[in-house]
């Protein structure tokens, strides 16, 4: 991993991992079966020409593409050239591991790995994973691959790195633990709402066309595909509305 420079996965975690692209690839799963079905076995019984097939399959493949470049690059280590002993690598751990709630799987002279656990913040819990070097450190945080699979991790993972190496540089200074103050995330920056901009109407889309595919199905495989759309849609607003709730609960609580 430390010539690669990515995080290794079993194969199991690798599925996990990337099992948003498969979900999203469900829908042109079925249209290459009745494309098929139409140039192979012949047995194709549905109303669509092959052109309306494929014109409904494409918009899937390009957030399936994106995807998948996105989970491929949070396998990606990221590399701090610091020098710290043990002790002071094992305290900084000690400390984040106390304020995150982090559950040790391994813990030498060469690599560190923890998950966080859930605990109603949104994410699932992660899996951070810490490689020491002579003069630098690898890190990775990612969704936990050994739970449901997930794609958002509400800022933890990030936060998960940011704070063990904050605690590292107070070690390093001899600063002592502080009590820490949990500052809300902003979840109205520019890039966000942009984000939501494209993603909310594109989701709603997604509900109607899964409810029309549901109530008018040209056979069993456009009512599965409805569903699929449905619930995509589904997962993502579900996921954000938690977001923005949860943070305007801890902006209330705060004010108060």
């Amino acid at each position: 991993m430390k010539q690669t420079k990515r995080l290794k996965l079993s194969r199991w975690q690798t599925l996990d991992h990337f099992f948003i692209v498969l979900f999203i690839l469900f829908i042109p799963g079925l249209t290459l079966y009745s494309l098929f079905e139409i140039y192979v076995t012949e047995t194709y019984e549905g109303v669509r020409t092959t052109d309306e097939l494929i014109v409904t399959a494409w918009p899937w493949i390009i957030p399936a593409v994106a995807f998948y470049f996105i989970q491929k690059r949070r396998l990606r280590f990221r590399e701090v050239k610091v020098e710290c002993s043990d002790q002071e690598f094992q305290e900084a751990i000690e400390r984040t591991a106390k304020e995150y709630e982090w559950q040790i799987e391994l813990n030498d002279n060469n690599i560190f790995r923890a998950y966080r656990p859930w605990n109603w913040t949104g994410s699932w819990g992660e899996m951070v994973t810490i490689i020491k070097d002579k003069d630098r450190l690898y890190l990775n945080s990612i969704c936990d691959p050994n739970k449901m699979s997930s794609v958002a991790s509400f800022g933890w993972n990030k936060r998960n790195i940011d704070t063990f190496l904050k605690n590292l540089i107070d070690v390093k200074k001899d600063i002592p633990i502080q009590e820490k103050i949990e500052k809300p995330e902003n979840v109205w920056t520019f890039k966000k709402i942009i984000i939501r901009l494209l993603a909310y109407p594109f989701c709603l889309f997604l509900i109607g066309l899964g409810v029309y595919m549901i109530f008018n199905p040209v056979n069993w495989k456009s009512q599965g595909a409805g569903i699929g759309a449905m619930a995509i849609a589904g997962i993502y607003l579900y996921s954000d509305l938690k977001m923005i709730m949860k943070n305007k609960n801890t902006n209330a609580q705060q004010r108060i």
